[in-house]
């Protein structure tokens, strides 16, 4: 019994000093591991940095200083991302170039290839940071060509950030927009170009275009910044359409001009309610004062928003205005239903 319970103590002791061992053994190899983990992080820094110094000093038309031999093309592409944000102007241009020659855009312009959707999508990103002529090119290329839509309007916001996008004729022919109903991403579409292509937007409402569309290219003259399209914001305000006469108040109304305030409080009396409310919205936007006794009067207008945007507008613009002793909102009108058996 006692022979027994000396070799128990002895294979337990053994087992212990064993699985000590082990944890020693584990802890020295991730100690280890830390301390290569650190040394590495310190000399991709260095490495790092010595890709900086070098790029910069080949954009200022300097020697570089050190071998660049070891330095694979995502190393060097993930410092040009960087570099790049912090260039302007001819600095960034000469960069760009630079990386042209060096074959560091390759890879991304060969991802913008891949089958799957998604991929082209987080390429075109890519080729709009770096925007440099052969990402302008090939942002094209897939505006015109792709057999994605997403990936075509993806294509052309990247070319509008860069103000490379094509003039409004063949943006609207390529994305076929005139072949469905304008969305929101058409329309920012349009803003974001116009102020590149005022005049052909102008031409182009020569067209024989759907009211609706008319109305697409009247509001985003808006967001040209050149008031000189007032008289064509003029025009458009006599429109049969009512949808057009509301594009050209908001037009007006983001100019901030008061050179359309006449034909601004003339749309008080249309006849149309959306147009109604969007002459208020701009006689408020433009500080027209003038336009406070129209809009008091639409206090009794016969549609309920009408009514309600033209006493938002008289907060505004009447200071002296008492919100609590105006009329009550009586509801709209019920519909007559007696022609209806």
């Amino acid at each position: 019994m006692k022979i027994f319970s000396s070799g128990l103590y002895e294979t337990v002791v053994l087992g212990s000093a064993a699985m000590a061992g082990v944890v020693v053994v584990i802890f020295l190899l991730l100690v280890l591991r830390r301390h290569l983990a650190e040394r590495q992080v310190d000399a991709n820094k260095r490495i790092d940095a010595a890709i900086t110094r070098s790029y910069l000093r080949r954009v200022a038309g300097h020697r570089p200083e050190t071998d660049d031999t070891g330095w694979t093309d995502e190393r060097r592409l993930a410092a040009v991302s960087q570099i790049q944000a912090l260039l302007r102007g001819g600095e960034r241009d000469r960069l760009m170039q630079i990386a042209e020659l060096d074959g560091l855009l390759a890879a991304t312009v060969r991802r913008s290839r891949r089958w799957r959707r998604s991929e082209r999508v987080n390429a075109i990103r890519l080729l709009q940071r770096f925007g440099s002529e052969l990402c302008i090119a090939r942002l094209r290329e897939l505006m015109a060509r792709d057999r994605s839509p997403l990936v075509r309007v993806e294509a052309a916001f990247a070319l509008a950030a860069a103000h490379a996008l094509p003039p409004p004729r063949e943006t609207m022919r390529i994305l076929r927009m005139t072949d469905r109903a304008p969305s929101r991403l058409d329309s920012a579409l349009l803003r974001a170009s116009v102020p590149d292509y005022r005049e052909q937007f102008v031409l182009l409402l020569e067209d024989d275009l759907p009211p609706v569309w008319r109305a697409q290219l009247i509001d985003a003259l808006g967001w040209s910044g050149d008031v000189a399209v007032i008289p064509v914001l003029e025009k458009a305000a006599g429109d049969e359409d009512p949808e057009v006469r509301g594009a050209a108040l908001r037009a007006a109304a983001k100019l901030g001009h008061p050179g359309a305030r006449e034909w601004i409080m003339a749309a008080l009396r249309d006849p149309d309610a959306n147009v109604r409310v969007q002459a208020v919205k701009a006689s408020e936007a433009l500080g027209l004062r003038d336009a406070v006794p129209q809009i008091r009067d639409l206090r009794e207008d016969s549609q309920l928003w009408v009514r309600l945007r033209a006493e938002q507008a008289l907060e505004a613009l009447d200071p002296g205005y008492d919100t609590t002793a105006r009329p009550p909102l009586a509801p709209n009108p019920a519909p007559d239903l007696s022609n209806c058996a």
